[in-house]
């Protein structure tokens, strides 16, 4: 009998380095969502629309899923909650060599 693999699939808008250490702490297999019939142009064979496929995690175990799940959504929680404060020192840095000169 073949294993159950259960499927994750994550927003587009989660960072990779966060989904890649994911897949490493959990030995999760990672792929993309099936293509649609309307994501390509067919004359041209281009994306339409900016099409980008959607990570997927996939597991034997839907308790594991769902472990990476809430890791995943509270590290990017975590990094977002941190942008601010790095674009600001980030900033600062700049002026200060504005000023130098």
């Amino acid at each position: 009998m073949e294993d159950e693999k259960y499927a994750l699939p994550l927003p587009r808008g989660i960072t990779t380095g966060i989904v890649f250490e994911a897949v490493e702490k959990f030995g999760l297999e990672i792929g993309q969502e099936e293509q649609s019939d309307d994501a390509f142009d067919p004359r041209t064979d281009l994306p339409t629309k900016d099409y980008v496929p959607r990570i997927v995690l996939w597991s034997n175990s839907q308790e594991t899923l769902m472990e990476a799940k809430e890791y995943i959504f509270k590290k990017h929680e975590e990094w977002i909650n941190g942008l601010e404060d790095w674009r600001k020192m980030r900033m600062d840095k700049i002026m200060k060599k504005m000023r130098k000169r």
